[in-house]
């Protein structure tokens, strides 16, 4: 059964690369030379048997302020690198609105992803924007946004006519700070709503029969 389940994880590893497989990154932009080290777990939410789960995508990223309005990071997908995929981005997080009295902001994040396997390079240029809204009684936050992936090669490994360059992904999530410095984030992403996906050894709960997956992702970091 193990087996089984860690080929399936293989499988949805391979096919939902233009998939994001982590949550947003520093959804605030840091402060001037703050940093934040985080991890986080989740992916597509396949059938499995008779129950579901999430696919186990991990990923960990590390952060820093680089003004008040800017943030860069790096992260790193250490359950690709176990099957053989090795997958990193790196990118930015800058505000476009910041309305302190209102408790209400808007960030854009252009990000590069990297991925390469079995000799083959892949770049995918991804740009998110995310509405946020604080609390007005503490450091928490909601968020609600569009990941965008961008396919730059005009054709599939098979050779095949890349028809498809555009990956939009809507997602929404929520982010606990504390007093200590921990930060905790839940996410969910609708992905790629627009795309079949009905066919193949791996059945994904589908918000919209037969378009698109659902992703759940849970994250800690801890910012200092």
């Amino acid at each position: 059964m193990k087996l089984i389940f860690f080929r399936l994880l293989l499988f949805a590893i391979i096919s939902t690369t233009l998939w994001s497989c982590a949550p947003t990154r520093s959804v605030l932009p840091l402060c001037y030379k703050e940093n934040l080290v985080s991890a986080s777990v989740g992916g597509p939410i396949i059938h499995y048997g008779k129950n579901i789960t999430p696919i186990p995508y991990t990923s960990v990223t590390y952060s820093r302020g680089l003004s008040d309005t800017t943030t860069v990071f790096a992260s790193f997908h250490p359950t690709a690198a176990v099957f053989g995929t090795f997958q990193m981005e790196v990118g930015m997080n800058r505000y476009i609105i910041n309305n302190d009295s209102a408790k209400y902001a808007v960030t854009i994040a252009p990000i590069l992803n990297f991925m390469r396997r079995d000799s083959i390079n892949k770049f995918y240029p991804q740009i998110d924007v995310n509405f946020i809204k604080r609390s007005a009684l503490h450091d928490n936050y909601f968020y609600a946004g569009l990941c965008n992936w961008f396919e730059m090669a005009t054709q599939k490994i098979n050779g095949d006519k890349q028809k498809n360059i555009w990956f939009p992904s809507p997602q929404v999530g929520y982010v606990w700070n504390t007093k200590k410095g921990l930060m905790f984030q839940t996410e969910l992403k609708y992905l790629v709503p627009y795309k079949r996906n009905d066919y193949g050894p791996v059945e994904y709960l589908k918000p919209l029969i037969p378009y698109g997956g659902l992703g759940v992702y849970i994250g800690a970091a801890y910012k200092f």
